[in-house]
């Protein structure tokens, strides 16, 4: 986090980066893989090369605490007055899972000039969405809102169940040349009575 004690006020923006790997327009269309850039600020900005559309009051996250220690903090994107005519985009992609990235840069408020380097705030996966509908009776129009729910990798790591199978080709997996479970298949199903002596048998 860049030095902010010489400045009088500072102001933040966010920058979100969605990557759907299974994205379409259309029911019958076909998937495609696509990257969401958008923020809170006031102009386009570019982070790596890569241009993020500003969406200003649009966009809204829930607040993240900030730890020493990694946490399963989990984050909500919302954007609203997206308009009927686009939820096709949102309904046909498969969004779920999708990882998802959030920045922080800081500016001085007299000049707009960014102070230090943009950095990492949230990492993490969409665990779940939704939409809702805002509709003005008098101009009779509709727009939408959709909130991502997602959450952080720490969260999603510590719900993994990590393991291997104990047959030939996930020793072969790792160990090429280890046979020792080659004939694990053979012995599959056989009763065995460890500890009983000999002479009951």
């Amino acid at each position: 986090m860049p030095n902010l004690s010489s400045y009088t006020s500072v102001r933040t923006s966010l920058f979100v980066r969605l990557q759907i790997d299974e994205y379409r327009t259309t029911s019958s269309g076909a998937y495609t893989s696509q990257v969401l850039r958008f923020s809170d600020h006031y102009q386009n900005f570019t982070i790596d090369s890569e241009t993020y559309t500003p969406l200003g009051e649009l966009l809204t996250i829930t607040k993240s605490v900030s730890e020493i220690r990694p946490t399963s903090n989990n984050v909500t994107v919302s954007i609203s007055g997206i308009p009927t005519n686009n939820l096709a985009e949102i309904i046909h992609s498969k969004i779920k899972g999708s990882p998802i990235k959030i920045y922080r840069a800081y500016f001085d408020v007299s000049t707009n000039v960014q102070i230090g380097n943009t950095e990492g705030r949230y990492i993490g996966s969409v665990n779940n969405f939704s939409l809702e509908e805002e509709y003005d009776a008098l101009d009779k129009n509709a727009s939408n809102i959709i909130q991502l729910e997602c959450a952080s990798t720490v969260d999603i790591l510590s719900k993994t169940i990590a393991g291997r199978k104990t047959n030939s080709e996930s020793m072969k997996k790792y160990f090429a040349s280890d046979v020792s479970f080659d004939n694990v298949s053979a012995l599959m199903g056989s009763s065995f009575d460890f500890g009983v002596p000999k002479w009951v048998l």
